[in-house]
């Protein structure tokens, strides 16, 4: 597998750089700002007013022994997540190390294992008893939850379309696709229900979707693919 660094930084609007002079002081003026950045103190009023409007820098009064008063602008624990974390990197760097420390298979067993955590939140939006639209439904609303910009809708008259518009863990599944298999599986044993996969983003589609359908009560039961994986291994 090979290994990738962060991704590079790209030029950012005067709102970005206001941010950014922001995060590299303890406080600035309107006028430090305009300084920094480049513009009319105007200009950057504008662009601070905007800011402190959508909840990113707070203000406080600073008191001068000449002169009249000033506003001091500080990020808000807000913007903190406007700046890059390569979170994704980091995780991703750990599960390739520990295939070299400990083989392919304890990195499924950790993808299987986050699988678990997440059919049991996807469980608390499912009323197992309700009819399929309402299941699908309460999935989509659980996915959307933890940021998989989800929505759904029928398809046909015995089926449904679940569409995902984010990955959260895209970086993690390009590196690692046996996530994607989970989260198949995992759709199928928190619905009760066939799924199978319609779009797929790592082959280039711009969401990833499942087209699901009521089990047929006399088809043979399915093999989770870590039950299969493990009886191929002892075998």
């Amino acid at each position: 597998m090979t290994r990738h660094g962060p991704r590079r930084k790209q030029p950012g609007s005067t709102r970005a750089k206001v941010l950014e002079a922001l995060k590299r002081s303890d406080g600035l003026t309107a006028d430090q700002l305009a300084d920094h950045v480049g513009v009319t103190s105007m200009a950057v009023r504008k662009h601070l007013a905007a800011l402190e409007r959508d909840g990113l820098i707070e203000s406080t009064i600073s008191r001068r022994s000449i002169g009249r008063p000033a506003h001091v602008f500080r990020l808000s624990p807000r913007a903190d997540g406007v700046f890059p974390k390569h979170y994704d990197t980091v995780i991703t760097d750990l599960l390739e190390d520990l295939i070299e420390l400990d083989g392919v298979e304890k990195v499924e067993a950790l993808l299987a294992r986050r699988g678990e955590r997440t059919k049991r939140l996807l469980r608390r939006y499912i009323d197992p008893r309700a009819p399929l639209d309402e299941r699908v439904a309460g999935l989509t609303r659980g996915m959307d939850e933890i940021g998989y910009l989800a929505c759904w809708e029928p398809f046909d008259d015995r089926r449904y379309l679940i569409k995902l518009y984010n990955c959260a863990i895209d970086r993690v599944a390009e590196q690692f696709p046996a996530v994607c298999r989970h989260e198949a599986d995992m759709f199928r044993d928190v619905l009760c229900a066939e799924v199978e996969r319609s779009c797929h983003m790592l082959t280039g589609d711009h969401m990833c979707s499942y087209l699901v359908r009521e089990r047929d009560p006399e088809a043979a039961p399915r093999i989770p693919l870590t039950t299969a994986s493990a009886a191929n291994r002892e075998s």
